[in-house]
Order: structure tokens, then C-alpha cells, then sequence
């Protein structure tokens, strides 16, 4: 038996997990870096609040912010689920890949066998 040939699709796999963690978790901290920066920028606007005009200005923002934000999470749930549905393609292909590797190890063994 192959060893190597046994393994590969395996060590394929958990490097593929591997990479994708990787990317899950730069997307979260980027995502927290701009929400961190974003909630300072808005403390700062709020305490620069002079009258009520400055008050009204500061609404109409954050106004506007909600409806960013909401535009920006139906964008990036949509990248997600591409995501997802790459990394379940590459999965089943790693699978596909794997069992074919186990055919053909078990067939040259019954072939040595017989």
C-alpha cells in the first residue's frame, strides 16, 4: 500500500482548512478594526454635538450609517454563502479525490492477494 498516495488527499484537506481558518479569521479582525474605528468616529461626532442643528446633522448620519451597514451585511452574507459553497465544492472534490485513492489501493491490493 501506498502510504503517501493513502495520505495525500487527507493532508490536502486539513491544509485547505487550515487556509480557510486563516481567511475567517483576517475577515473578522478586519471587520472589528472597522468597527472599532467607526464607533470612535461616531463618539467623536456625538461630542462635538454643539446645538441642535449640530444634534439634527448627527441623526441624519447615523441614519444613513444604518442603512450602510444593513446594505453592507446583505453584501457580505452574499460572499459568504459563495464561500461557503467554494469550500463545499473543494471538500467534496478532496473526498471525490480520496475515495478514488482508496479504490485503487484496495483493487491493487486484492489484485496481489488473488
Amino acid at each position: 500500500m501506498n502510504l503517501d498516495a493513502f495520505l495525500a488527499p487527507a493532508k490536502k484537506m486539513a491544509e485547505f482548512n487550515k487556509v480557510q481558518i486563516e481567511k475567517a479569521i483576517e475577515t473578522q479582525q478586519a471587520a472589528v478594526k472597522e468597527y472599532v474605528a467607526l464607533t470612535e468616529a461616531r463618539i467623536k461626532a456625538a461630542t462635538a454635538i454643539k446645538d441642535a442643528e449640530g444634534f439634527t446633522t448627527f441623526v441624519k448620519e447615523q441614519v444613513e450609517l444604518a442603512q450602510n451597514g444593513f446594505e453592507k451585511a446583505v453584501s457580505d452574507s452574499k460572499v459568504l454563502v459563495e464561500g461557503v459553497k467554494a469550500y463545499n465544492e473543494e471538500v467534496i472534490k478532496l473526498v471525490q479525490e480520496g475515495n478514488a485513492v482508496i479504490t485503487k489501493e484496495v483493487k491493487a491490493t486484492a489484485k496481489k492477494a488473488a
